[in-house]
């Protein structure tokens, strides 16, 4: 069938998926607008993809909520036998469709729809990619699943599909074929091809990116814990009764863990020297702070902590009596951090804006053999794609890997905690041990970095100036993750409470 048959086949039943949409997102884990009331869902665009075992199609939706947001999702879809009614499925879950997608980025095509097109992108590398592959590129869904879809296809290629789309480059396209094509670094997967959509009058928006597999041990989250878990034990090996000084092993706290907090510290000051490697290409040349953009971020620091310590004001006295009295003590120094984040828009900064990874922690990076993998460049997923295209202080992906070592260390110590039941130590007892780690882990981590970031023009010249920045972004990252916690698991609240516990302590 033509690309215009194909279409006219899939406009007779335009209406009924729009009517199906609602209930079909909302039973979607991917699907970002579950907690908002959808007030209609309208196909902006229909693109046929030329399948022989079924009709199939990626459809872009405009989903309108009743709070005014509108926001576009990609819905791939494949028609199934439903007893004479038409029943569509989720497309990335049929093989043949998964099929030839890869197909179409590897060999350049383009569908046509009823207002664009979708186009596939292959890279440079892929046909070197294709070659070097040990094994059929048998297609299979990845089970870690968030906002997006990735399908996995033997073990040489990855396929993210992305379902939330907005208008321009994804960054995590952009960054990633930048930092793997052009800059040579090795520390991310190869960027083989993407999908690109086209439609006049707007600019082409990413619908997926093809990565080159890379073989690994997890991530560097689930590497951290188990670390943390010898640690604990270690530790409570040595006695309920003894000082917290005198459990800890012998020496550092970290263990083999020093090594990979140092390598940690090192690739990432490696990542942001890649990142800052082309002044030429206005989209990654590095720029001074200006007081302009200083202030505005100030601004976004001081409404973000002012709309968080509102939902801690009200949630407060429900939470339990440790955590209850750090949400009184943050409560309490509202006004001294809003202070500081007001500091940053009066004092002129040294070092650049630049690309950065924008959302940088623990589970953002791969644990191969012997080394790290960054990936998912596309940044906070609550913010606008120009927001996370945005330069920013290589020091904000600091802080986020920073305050992912305090995260770990406390999420190890909930867990011994709850396998410990009821002859669990107190929080309050062990907490100290989660501090003296995440001391320690950090010291490693930020001295590697420093070392290999040595009078790179992108970080603050002066001790003291640095120290500023830094402590601002930490501060920030920890009021960011209370809003989440706030939002979506309260009973983790305690762990950015005590970070900005910490923080004001170690301000003061």
């Amino acid at each position: 069938m033509d690309a215009a048959s194909l279409l006219a086949a899939w406009t007779t039943v335009r209406q009924p998926i729009e009517r199906s949409l609602p209930a079909f997102l909302s039973g979607q884990r991917w699907f970002g607008g579950k907690t908002r009331v959808i007030r209609s869902a309208d196909i902006v665009d229909l693109l046929p993809i030329p399948l022989e075992e079924a009709p199939a199609a990626i459809v872009l939706a405009r989903i309108a909520y009743a709070d005014g947001v509108t926001e576009t999702y990609s819905v791939p879809l494949v028609e199934q036998a439903g007893g004479g009614a038409r029943v569509f499925a989720d497309a990335l879950w049929n093989r043949p469709f998964l099929v030839l997608l890869f197909e179409a980025v590897s060999r350049s095509r383009s569908f046509p729809g009823l207002v664009g097109e979708l186009a596939g992108l292959p890279t440079g590398t892929l046909e070197a990619l294709r070659r070097s592959a040990a094994a059929p590129l048998e297609p299979a869904v990845m089970k870690a699943e968030q906002s997006n879809t990735s399908i996995l296809y033997g073990r040489s290629f990855v396929l993210k599909f992305f379902r939330h789309v907005e208008e321009g480059v994804n960054p995590d396209c952009e960054i990633g074929e930048f930092l793997s094509v052009r800059a040579g670094f090795r520390h991310v997967p190869p960027a083989a091809g993407s999908f690109e959509y086209r439609r006049p009058g707007a600019l082409p928006a990413t619908l997926g990116i093809l990565q080159g597999y890379v073989a690994n041990r997890g991530d560097a989250w689930r590497l951290t814990l188990g670390t943390l878990d010898g640690f604990y034990e270690r530790a409570a090996s040595r006695g309920p009764a003894v000082p917290v000084s005198e459990a800890l092993p012998a020496g550092e706290p970290l263990g083999e863990f020093r090594d990979a907090a140092r390598l940690l510290g090192r690739r990432t000051a490696e990542l942001h020297l890649a990142l800052a490697s082309d002044p030429n290409d206005p989209n990654f040349a590095p720029e001074p702070f200006s007081l302009d953009y200083q202030r505005e971020v100030s601004a976004a620091m001081i409404a973000l902590a002012r709309e968080t310590f509102g939902m801690l004001r009200r949630q407060a006295e429900g939470l339990p009596t440790g955590v209850a009295k750090r949400a009184r003590q943050v409560l309490a120094a509202e006004r001294e951090i809003l202070g500081r984040f007001g500091q940053l828009g009066q004092r002129p900064l040294g070092g650049l804006r630049m690309r950065i990874h924008g959302d940088l922690h623990l589970g953002q990076v791969l644990a191969t053999k012997d080394d790290f993998i960054f990936l998912d460049f596309e940044g906070e997923p609550a913010r606008t794609l120009a927001e996370r295209r945005a330069k920013h202080s290589p020091l904000r992906d600091v802080a986020g890997m920073l305050r992912s070592f305090h995260y770990a260390a406390y999420a190890a110590l909930f867990r011994r905690a709850g396998e410990a039941g009821a002859a669990a130590p107190s929080f309050a007892a062990l907490a100290p041990l989660a501090t003296a780690w995440t001391g320690a882990a950090s010291a490693e981590f930020l001295g590697s970095y420093l070392e290999t970031a040595a009078g790179a023009p992108f970080l603050p010249p002066q001790r003291e100036e640095f120290g500023f920045f830094l402590a601002l972004w930490l501060l920030d990252k920890a009021i960011y993750e209370l809003k989440y916690e706030l939002n979506h698991r309260v009973d983790w609240v305690a762990i950015p409470l005590e970070g900005i516990c910490g923080l004001l302590d170690a301000g003061d």
